[in-house]
């Protein structure tokens, strides 16, 4: 049977890179696949990845959970019958519900297909008090249903692992949490250990109306409020993505221009920027976060940019791209 491990965390805590660390020091002798979920159409991601030589299948243009559904079902039958891989790795997109993305993981289980052996989430230090006020539904999610949390940028923070880590405790008791750089923990910690009792109680749930509804103040004139009632949110109810093409060369000084430039003038807010773009004698990957830009050269091709955030506006973030500076 395939084990299966599903990469979560919220937008840029480094689950690709988590994945490239668990190639050399987890699965070194196993035969993976990776199935990749970038929120937006650019599956950026998945060429990373495939700097690794990992066979990726991308499911871009939207969440596993919200309208990938199917073909995240189709693309786990297509693996295990042309692959037969040890292992299936799933890297949800980080605006995703770890919950959601289990379940389907759970479903296959339950039909003999494959095992669910491990949820792993990442947790970026730097911006965990910000992502648990502001996003806390799906922040709180991925948090709750992982067997094992990891934290990112702890070198950055040191002062505050012992705060973070007791505050995810107070959301999932049970989590087996890992502040240590990813390449010093010892391989059995990421391939066992107790299934979280939120997966089993997860397992067992009949299905739940999966209808979508906007994040407002208060309700809407429409809706009734109802005693008992859960309403769910999707993500693309609540984030956006915004995803360019950029065909001409450009300098890294001229792609840090650009980037800031979005960013800085955009409506809304940017939470994440990531992209490949065309640059001589290599192309240039950059990484947004507030308050962090990182570009490097790398030695794939691509030429696609991709801004996640609320509030965007496509068509203002596209024309700011394209200005002149």
């Amino acid at each position: 049977m395939t084990d299966i491990y599903i990469i979560s965390g919220f937008l840029g805590a480094g689950k690709t890179t988590l994945i490239k660390t668990m190639v050399r020091s987890v699965f070194w002798d196993k035969k993976i696949v990776v199935i990749e979920n970038d929120f937006g159409e650019a599956g950026i991601d998945a060429g990373l990845l495939r700097e690794c030589s990992l066979t990726v299948t991308s499911l871009n243009a939207g969440c596993i959970c919200c309208s990938l559904t199917g073909d995240f079902e189709k693309a786990l039958e297509r693996i295990q019958k042309d692959y037969a891989p040890d292992a299936i790795v799933v890297e949800p997109s980080g605006v995703g519900k770890l919950s959601d993305i289990a379940r389907l993981c759970l479903k296959q289980e339950d039909k003999g297909n494959l095992h669910l052996q491990r949820t792993i989430t990442v947790v970026d230090i730097r911006f965990f008090d910000k992502y648990l006020k502001n996003y806390g539904e799906f922040f709180k999610d991925q948090i709750s249903y992982a067997d094992l949390i990891l934290l990112s940028h702890q070198e950055e923070c040191q002062k505050e692992i012992g705060r973070v880590k007791k505050s995810i405790l107070d959301i999932n008791p049970q989590a087996r949490i890992e502040a240590d750089f990813w390449d010093s923990i010892p391989r059995p910690v990421f391939q066992y250990g107790p299934r979280n009792i939120a997966l089993f109680k997860l397992g067992m749930e009949q299905t739940v109306s999966m209808k979508p509804v906007r994040i407002r103040t208060g309700y809407r004139k429409d809706s009734i409020k109802k005693k008992g009632i859960l309403y769910r949110h999707f993500a693309r109810e609540v984030f956006s993505a915004v995803t360019l093409e950029c065909a001409e060369p450009l300098s890294e000084e001229q792609l840090r221009k650009k980037v800031l430039h979005v960013v800085k003038q955009a409506d809304g807010e940017i939470l994440r920027g990531k992209g490949i773009v065309k640059s001589y004698p290599h192309s240039l990957i950059f990484h947004f976060m507030p308050g962090s830009l990182e570009i490097v050269p790398a030695n794939i091709e691509g030429n696609q940019l991709c801004f996640i955030g609320t509030g965007l506006d496509e068509q203002q973030i596209r024309t700011l791209f394209s200005e002149e500076l």
